[in-house]
């Protein structure tokens, strides 16, 4: 849900009553949310607030699909594999990082990883961001990552213009007016 401004306010109990002030296009979910909650047998619930990151365009996705389709076709390598090759060069490391016993599949583990260190007997990754998690503006560097490693293979991409129309339709939509 989106937010813009929270309060903290005592009710004549005593009780501490936090209330926020949603978008409304949040109001239906909370609504849903509170209905279920109703219904629940637990009485207690943990609460999180987090800061607000915009999501990528649909269509932005499906174009970052196609491109790395294209990309593999091209390279005569499997899909899976370039898409993550894409993740690993031009997404986003998280802030984690993994060690596995030496020669076990990092992949059962988790689908972006990136090998930097091994001490004989384990291997170390930097987990990177799945693709859902970024925002439109990481996801625009991932996509422009993979438009040039297209252009640099000889595939047909859209036009700059075009490419700019996709991310601010991105933007639009989820009501961001930062530009790249």
């Amino acid at each position: 849900m989106k937010a813009s401004s929270f309060s903290l306010n005592r009710n004549y109990s005593g009780e501490w009553i936090l209330s926020a002030k949603l978008a409304p296009a949040s109001v239906q979910e909370a609504a849903r949310l509170v209905d279920q909650k109703s219904t629940s047998s637990c009485t207690e619930w943990e609460v999180s607030i987090k800061e607000w990151r915009e999501r990528r365009s649909r269509s932005a996705n499906a174009y970052f699909h196609t491109l790395c389709n294209k990309l593999a076709a091209e390279m005569q390598t499997d899909t899976q594999w370039m898409k993550k090759e894409m993740v690993l060069r031009y997404g986003v490391a998280s802030d984690a990082i993994i060690r596995l016993p030496k020669g076990v599949n990092e992949d059962l583990y988790y689908p972006y990883c990136k090998w930097i260190e091994s001490d004989g007997e384990t291997d170390t990754y930097v987990l990177y961001k799945q693709t859902h998690l970024l925002d439109s503006k990481e996801f625009s560097v991932l996509l422009n990552g993979v438009v040039d490693e297209c252009k640099t293979v000889g595939i047909e991409t859209l036009p700059p213009e075009e490419l700019e129309r996709l991310y601010a339709y991105a933007d639009k939509a989820h009501g961001n007016s930062e530009s790249r």
